[in-house]
């Protein structure tokens, strides 16, 4: 039977992970956006998506949703793999730590084995 392995994430953990999953989506999501906007068959005075960039977008950025996008999607992903290299270093010394502690008491219970053996006193009857 093979053991199932559990993995104790801690609530640090599962922020940094929504939190960077939560951007990456929305920046695939405004990608997506700029992408069918400049691509939309309508004319320019009908496009929702033109109009919504040059009401609240451009006029504090200076750049479309298509930037955006990827600037989320990048932020998200280097914010991903900063967490995800720091929880696994954290877990990665958390394990050596059990395994030394381990070997410690493994190597105090074969000595207190061996100072009992050589106590051992023979009677000489």
């Amino acid at each position: 039977m093979a053991k199932t392995k559990k993995f104790n994430f801690s609530k640090k953990e599962w922020f940094f992970y929504i939190l960077s999953l939560t951007v990456i989506f929305v920046g695939l999501v405004f990608a997506i956006i700029g992408i069918i906007g400049s691509h939309l068959p309508v004319k320019a005075s009908d496009n929702w998506v033109t109009i919504s960039e040059n009401a609240w977008l451009t006029n504090w950025s200076h750049m479309g949703y298509r930037l955006w996008g990827i600037i989320l999607l990048l932020a998200g992903t280097a914010v991903f793999c900063l967490s995800l290299t720091l929880f696994a270093r954290e877990g990665d010394r958390d394990s050596e730590r059990a395994a030394r502690r381990a070997q410690r008491l493994a190597a105090t219970n074969l000595s207190t084995e061996e100072k009992v053996v050589e106590a051992e006193e023979v009677n000489k009857a």
